[in-house]
């Protein structure tokens, strides 16, 4: 029966990985793969998290299931770090669950609400991450979609209202929480603002892919939007994930944040949640979550993740300064500088990719898509020299 399996469908990321593997040169620059780079292009373990492992080699004593709903102290103190102050009657009304990554969370979320409204339409700006469609199609719910950018490369705030005056009471709006994926243009906080008002007057429910707390412009900064929501919203849903804050990609450490609109709705939509995990994995991975809680107890390891966290903003924003600043006389590069996170989207054609693959061994997804953190001094002139070359034909 297996013959009849339909092709299989791999996004263009998947195929890029692919592409890039075949390559037998040994001087290729990877701006696709989304993981965070130092200077030296290696994908580091955070130094906390280093001593965090320690500390776990020496106390744990068992490798017993952590249950489906997983480790509350983990999410209670990833809760506290990422939105610290958190409190009141909007508490009451939280549950929490532990997932495989920020990706366990979406795909939680997402059950959790097909098994509430069937009919619900999620709606959801693109361009996209590139799972966030199959997700939302892998449960049964519908998509409707809207652009994210306008004309100037900015959040298109203007189509993301005109989305929301369409939806329905119980639909779905799904927002990137701060270092949108793929074009690193973020909302502005006054529009985070006016979308709380309208999901709370309108019976929407906001639901949040929150992978890149930190990395913007600090925590605190990075997740105002989220907060604003959290303030006004009778529910919300919150995907918060660990990859890329901690550095922990392959531990997958995540969380699913529930909002409900009555204490006792909370409770059950986090025994929903619990339920439905225990279906998809049954029990989380436990290490990575064990490692966020060892930083996050540790007022010394705490402190130092942090700093670490700031110094790989700082070079994440140094990289995009330096893109902006490279001469180009068609390809507009300028607005790189004012957006925020790994990535970017340059305004490249699919031909222009694929020169920039084959003559200069650099990767970058077919939109034109990069990770800015994967340049580094040793390859960014090479990079740049690429860039200029297109833009030289094109003129």
């Amino acid at each position: 029966m297996f013959d009849r399996l339909p092709p299989a469908r791999t996004d263009s990321l998947m195929e890029l990985g692919m592409l890039m593997q075949a390559d037998p040169r040994t001087d290729k620059i990877d701006l696709g793969v989304g993981t965070y780079r130092d200077e030296r292009g290696g994908i580091p373990i955070m130094a906390a998290v280093k001593a965090a492992e320690q500390i776990i080699l020496n106390i744990q004593t068992s490798k017993g299931y952590v249950g489906p709903a997983g480790d509350g102290e983990f999410t209670l103190r990833l809760q506290e770090a990422t939105f610290p102050g958190l409190e009141g009657a909007a508490s009451a009304r939280l549950g929490r669950i532990q997932t495989p990554g920020g990706t366990g969370a979406l795909r939680l979320a997402l059950q959790v609400i097909a098994l509430a409204n069937p009919q619900a339409r999620v709606w959801i700006g693109v361009p996209t991450w590139p799972a966030h469609l199959p997700l939302i199609e892998a449960v049964g719910l519908q998509a409707q979609t809207f652009a994210h950018l306008d004309a100037d490369g900015h959040a298109n705030v203007e189509a993301l209202n005109m989305a929301l005056a369409q939806a329905r009471p119980g639909d779905v709006v799904l927002l990137h929480g701060c270092c949108h994926n793929p074009t690193g243009a973020d909302l502005p906080l006054e529009a985070w603002r006016e979308i709380a008002s309208v999901a709370a007057s309108r019976g929407l429910t906001p639901l949040i892919d929150l992978a890149y707390p930190g990395l913007g412009d600090g925590i605190e900064a990075d997740v105002a939007g989220v907060r604003a929501l959290l303030d006004v919203c009778e529910t919300a849903l919150v995907a918060l994930s660990c990859s890329k804050s901690f550095g922990l990609y392959r531990d997958r450490a995540g969380m699913l944040m529930m909002l409900g609109g009555t204490t006792a709705t909370a409770v059950n939509m986090g025994r929903t949640a619990a339920g439905q995990a225990r279906l998809l994995w049954s029990n989380p991975p436990d290490h990575g979550a064990a490692v966020v809680k060892a930083v996050l107890t540790s007022p010394d390891l705490a402190r130092q993740w942090r700093s670490e966290l700031e110094a790989m903003r700082d070079r994440v924003n140094l990289v995009r300064r330096r893109l902006a600043a490279i001469p180009l006389e068609r390809l507009d590069l300028s607005r790189l500088s004012g957006q925020r996170g790994m990535f970017a989207l340059l305004p490249l054609a699919g031909e222009e990719v694929r020169v920039l693959r084959e003559r200069h061994a650099v990767y970058i997804d077919a939109s034109g898509r990069i990770n800015v953190a994967g340049l580094n001094d040793a390859n960014f002139e090479r990079f740049a020299t690429g860039l200029v070359e297109i833009d030289a034909r094109a003129g």
